[in-house]
């Protein structure tokens, strides 16, 4: 009998929970288990699993997620908990599930794809992107860390959550890669993060000042290092306080490195630069893949708007994207953006998906790409002012 690929049902879901457990050595079923199952938007048909002789032999969970996109959303495919029974591998299951994956994702209005990996040419062989991120790699320094008083650290408790959505969204506001988190996610993210890696201690701190919940952070403390998950510091001086419990917590494990993905223009990478000579290495593990041109861009029309009437508020020349043989045709009229089909009579860019997911989510890559294009300046003028230079920007709580 051929392998198949089909939808997971719940009477089955032990089998695909225990097939997990087996590909994975260092992560417990629970957690698996929780992660789905604690998900506001979980459902168990967003599982996918391959069929060999009547077993299950691979699994993996398309996570439905919102990926924000400066005052713009659009929705996107999870790619999590692929697995592949040890017995059963080099057999072309990854692959199977994987396309079978791309065919629902398009179906279920999902235009992109994101998911976080140590093994990329898997995923690359499908169609999945690299997307630069930074990594910090810090040590805790020594002597005193001055700081003004008036400040408590401690533990988040669920009224704080208004005020740290708030400081959460004010951060990601001009972003493109922050998730949307609803109030059930933000609760739910604590359940399964703490169950992900056994030994380790996850912490969600609130700092407050006079009652008002002003900064927050999420870390994960293991035997040998700190990771900081989440940052919800806008301000610098916010950061001492945190920096301070982080630092006599960590000490009490013996562990003086710290660590974690932070965007370069952060406010907390800006103290740890200063205070704990903090230095961001390039990482490479996160990866998008393009499932529909017209999808993704018509999602974030609102922002392409905005940008515009920023930037370039005059009617533009419209001009055709061809993505890897998928063509639409950018308008900008006075104070709008259409996405429609060509007619053959505008100027077409050509672009591969990694270079146009590159401009999309405001990568270096994206301008380098135009750089190396024979484009007329006018088009080229306002691609750059419709898809401007914007780090890309993810956390490590979101993880999936």
């Amino acid at each position: 009998m051929n392998p198949t690929v089909s939808t997971l049902t719940l009477d089955r879901r032990d089998e695909a929970l225990d097939l997990a457990d087996r590909a994975f050595d260092d992560t417990p079923r629970d957690y698996f288990e929780r992660h789905q199952s604690a998900d506001p938007s979980w459902d168990v048909a967003q599982s996918l699993v391959v069929e060999d002789a009547g077993a299950i032999v691979g699994q993996l969970w398309i996570a439905d997620r919102t990926m924000r996109y400066g005052i713009a959303r659009t929705r996107f495919g999870g790619i999590a908990d692929v697995a592949v029974d040890p017995a059963h591998r080099n057999r072309g299951h990854a692959r199977r599930l994987l396309d079978a994956a791309v065919e629902q994702m398009r179906a279920n209005d999902q235009p992109l794809s994101l998911l976080s990996t140590g093994t990329p040419t898997v995923y690359a062989s499908r169609g999945w992107h690299a997307v630069p991120t930074a990594r910090l790699q810090a040590e805790f320094p020594g002597g005193d860390i001055e700081w003004a008083g008036g400040y408590v650290v401690r533990p988040f408790e669920a009224r704080d959550l208004p005020a740290v959505a708030g400081i959460y969204a004010d951060i990601a506001a001009d972003r493109v890669g922050p998730l949307e988190r609803s109030e059930a996610y933000w609760l739910a993210m604590m359940d399964w993060l703490q169950r992900l890696r056994p030994g380790t201690q996850v912490h969600f701190d609130v700092l407050v000042q006079v009652r008002t919940v002003v900064a927050y952070a999420i870390t994960e403390l293991s035997d040998d290092e700190m990771t900081i998950l989440d940052g919800g510091v806008q301000y610098e001086n916010l950061a001492i306080p945190l920096l301070n419990v982080w630092r006599a917590r960590a000490a009490e494990r013996g562990v003086s490195r710290l660590t974690g993905e932070l965007h370069p223009a952060s406010e907390l990478f800006d103290l740890l630069r200063k205070r704990a000579d903090a230095t961001l290495e390039p990482a490479r593990h996160y990866m998008v893949r393009l499932n529909s041109l017209h999808g993704a861009l018509e999602s974030v029309v609102p922002e392409l708007i905005r940008r515009r009437r920023r930037m370039a508020p005059l009617p533009g020349p419209p001009f055709a994207l061809n993505v890897d043989g998928e063509a639409a045709r950018i308008e900008t009229p006075l104070a709008n953006v259409i996405i429609g089909e060509p007619d053959g009579s505008e100027p077409v860019v050509e672009l591969t998906s990694g270079q146009f997911l590159d401009l999309y989510l405001g990568l270096p890559g994206g301008y380098e790409a135009l750089d190396g294009l024979d484009i007329p300046p006018h088009v080229d003028v306002y691609l750059r002012r419709l898809f401007p230079n914007s780090p890309f920007m993810y956390w490590n709580a979101d993880r999936f």
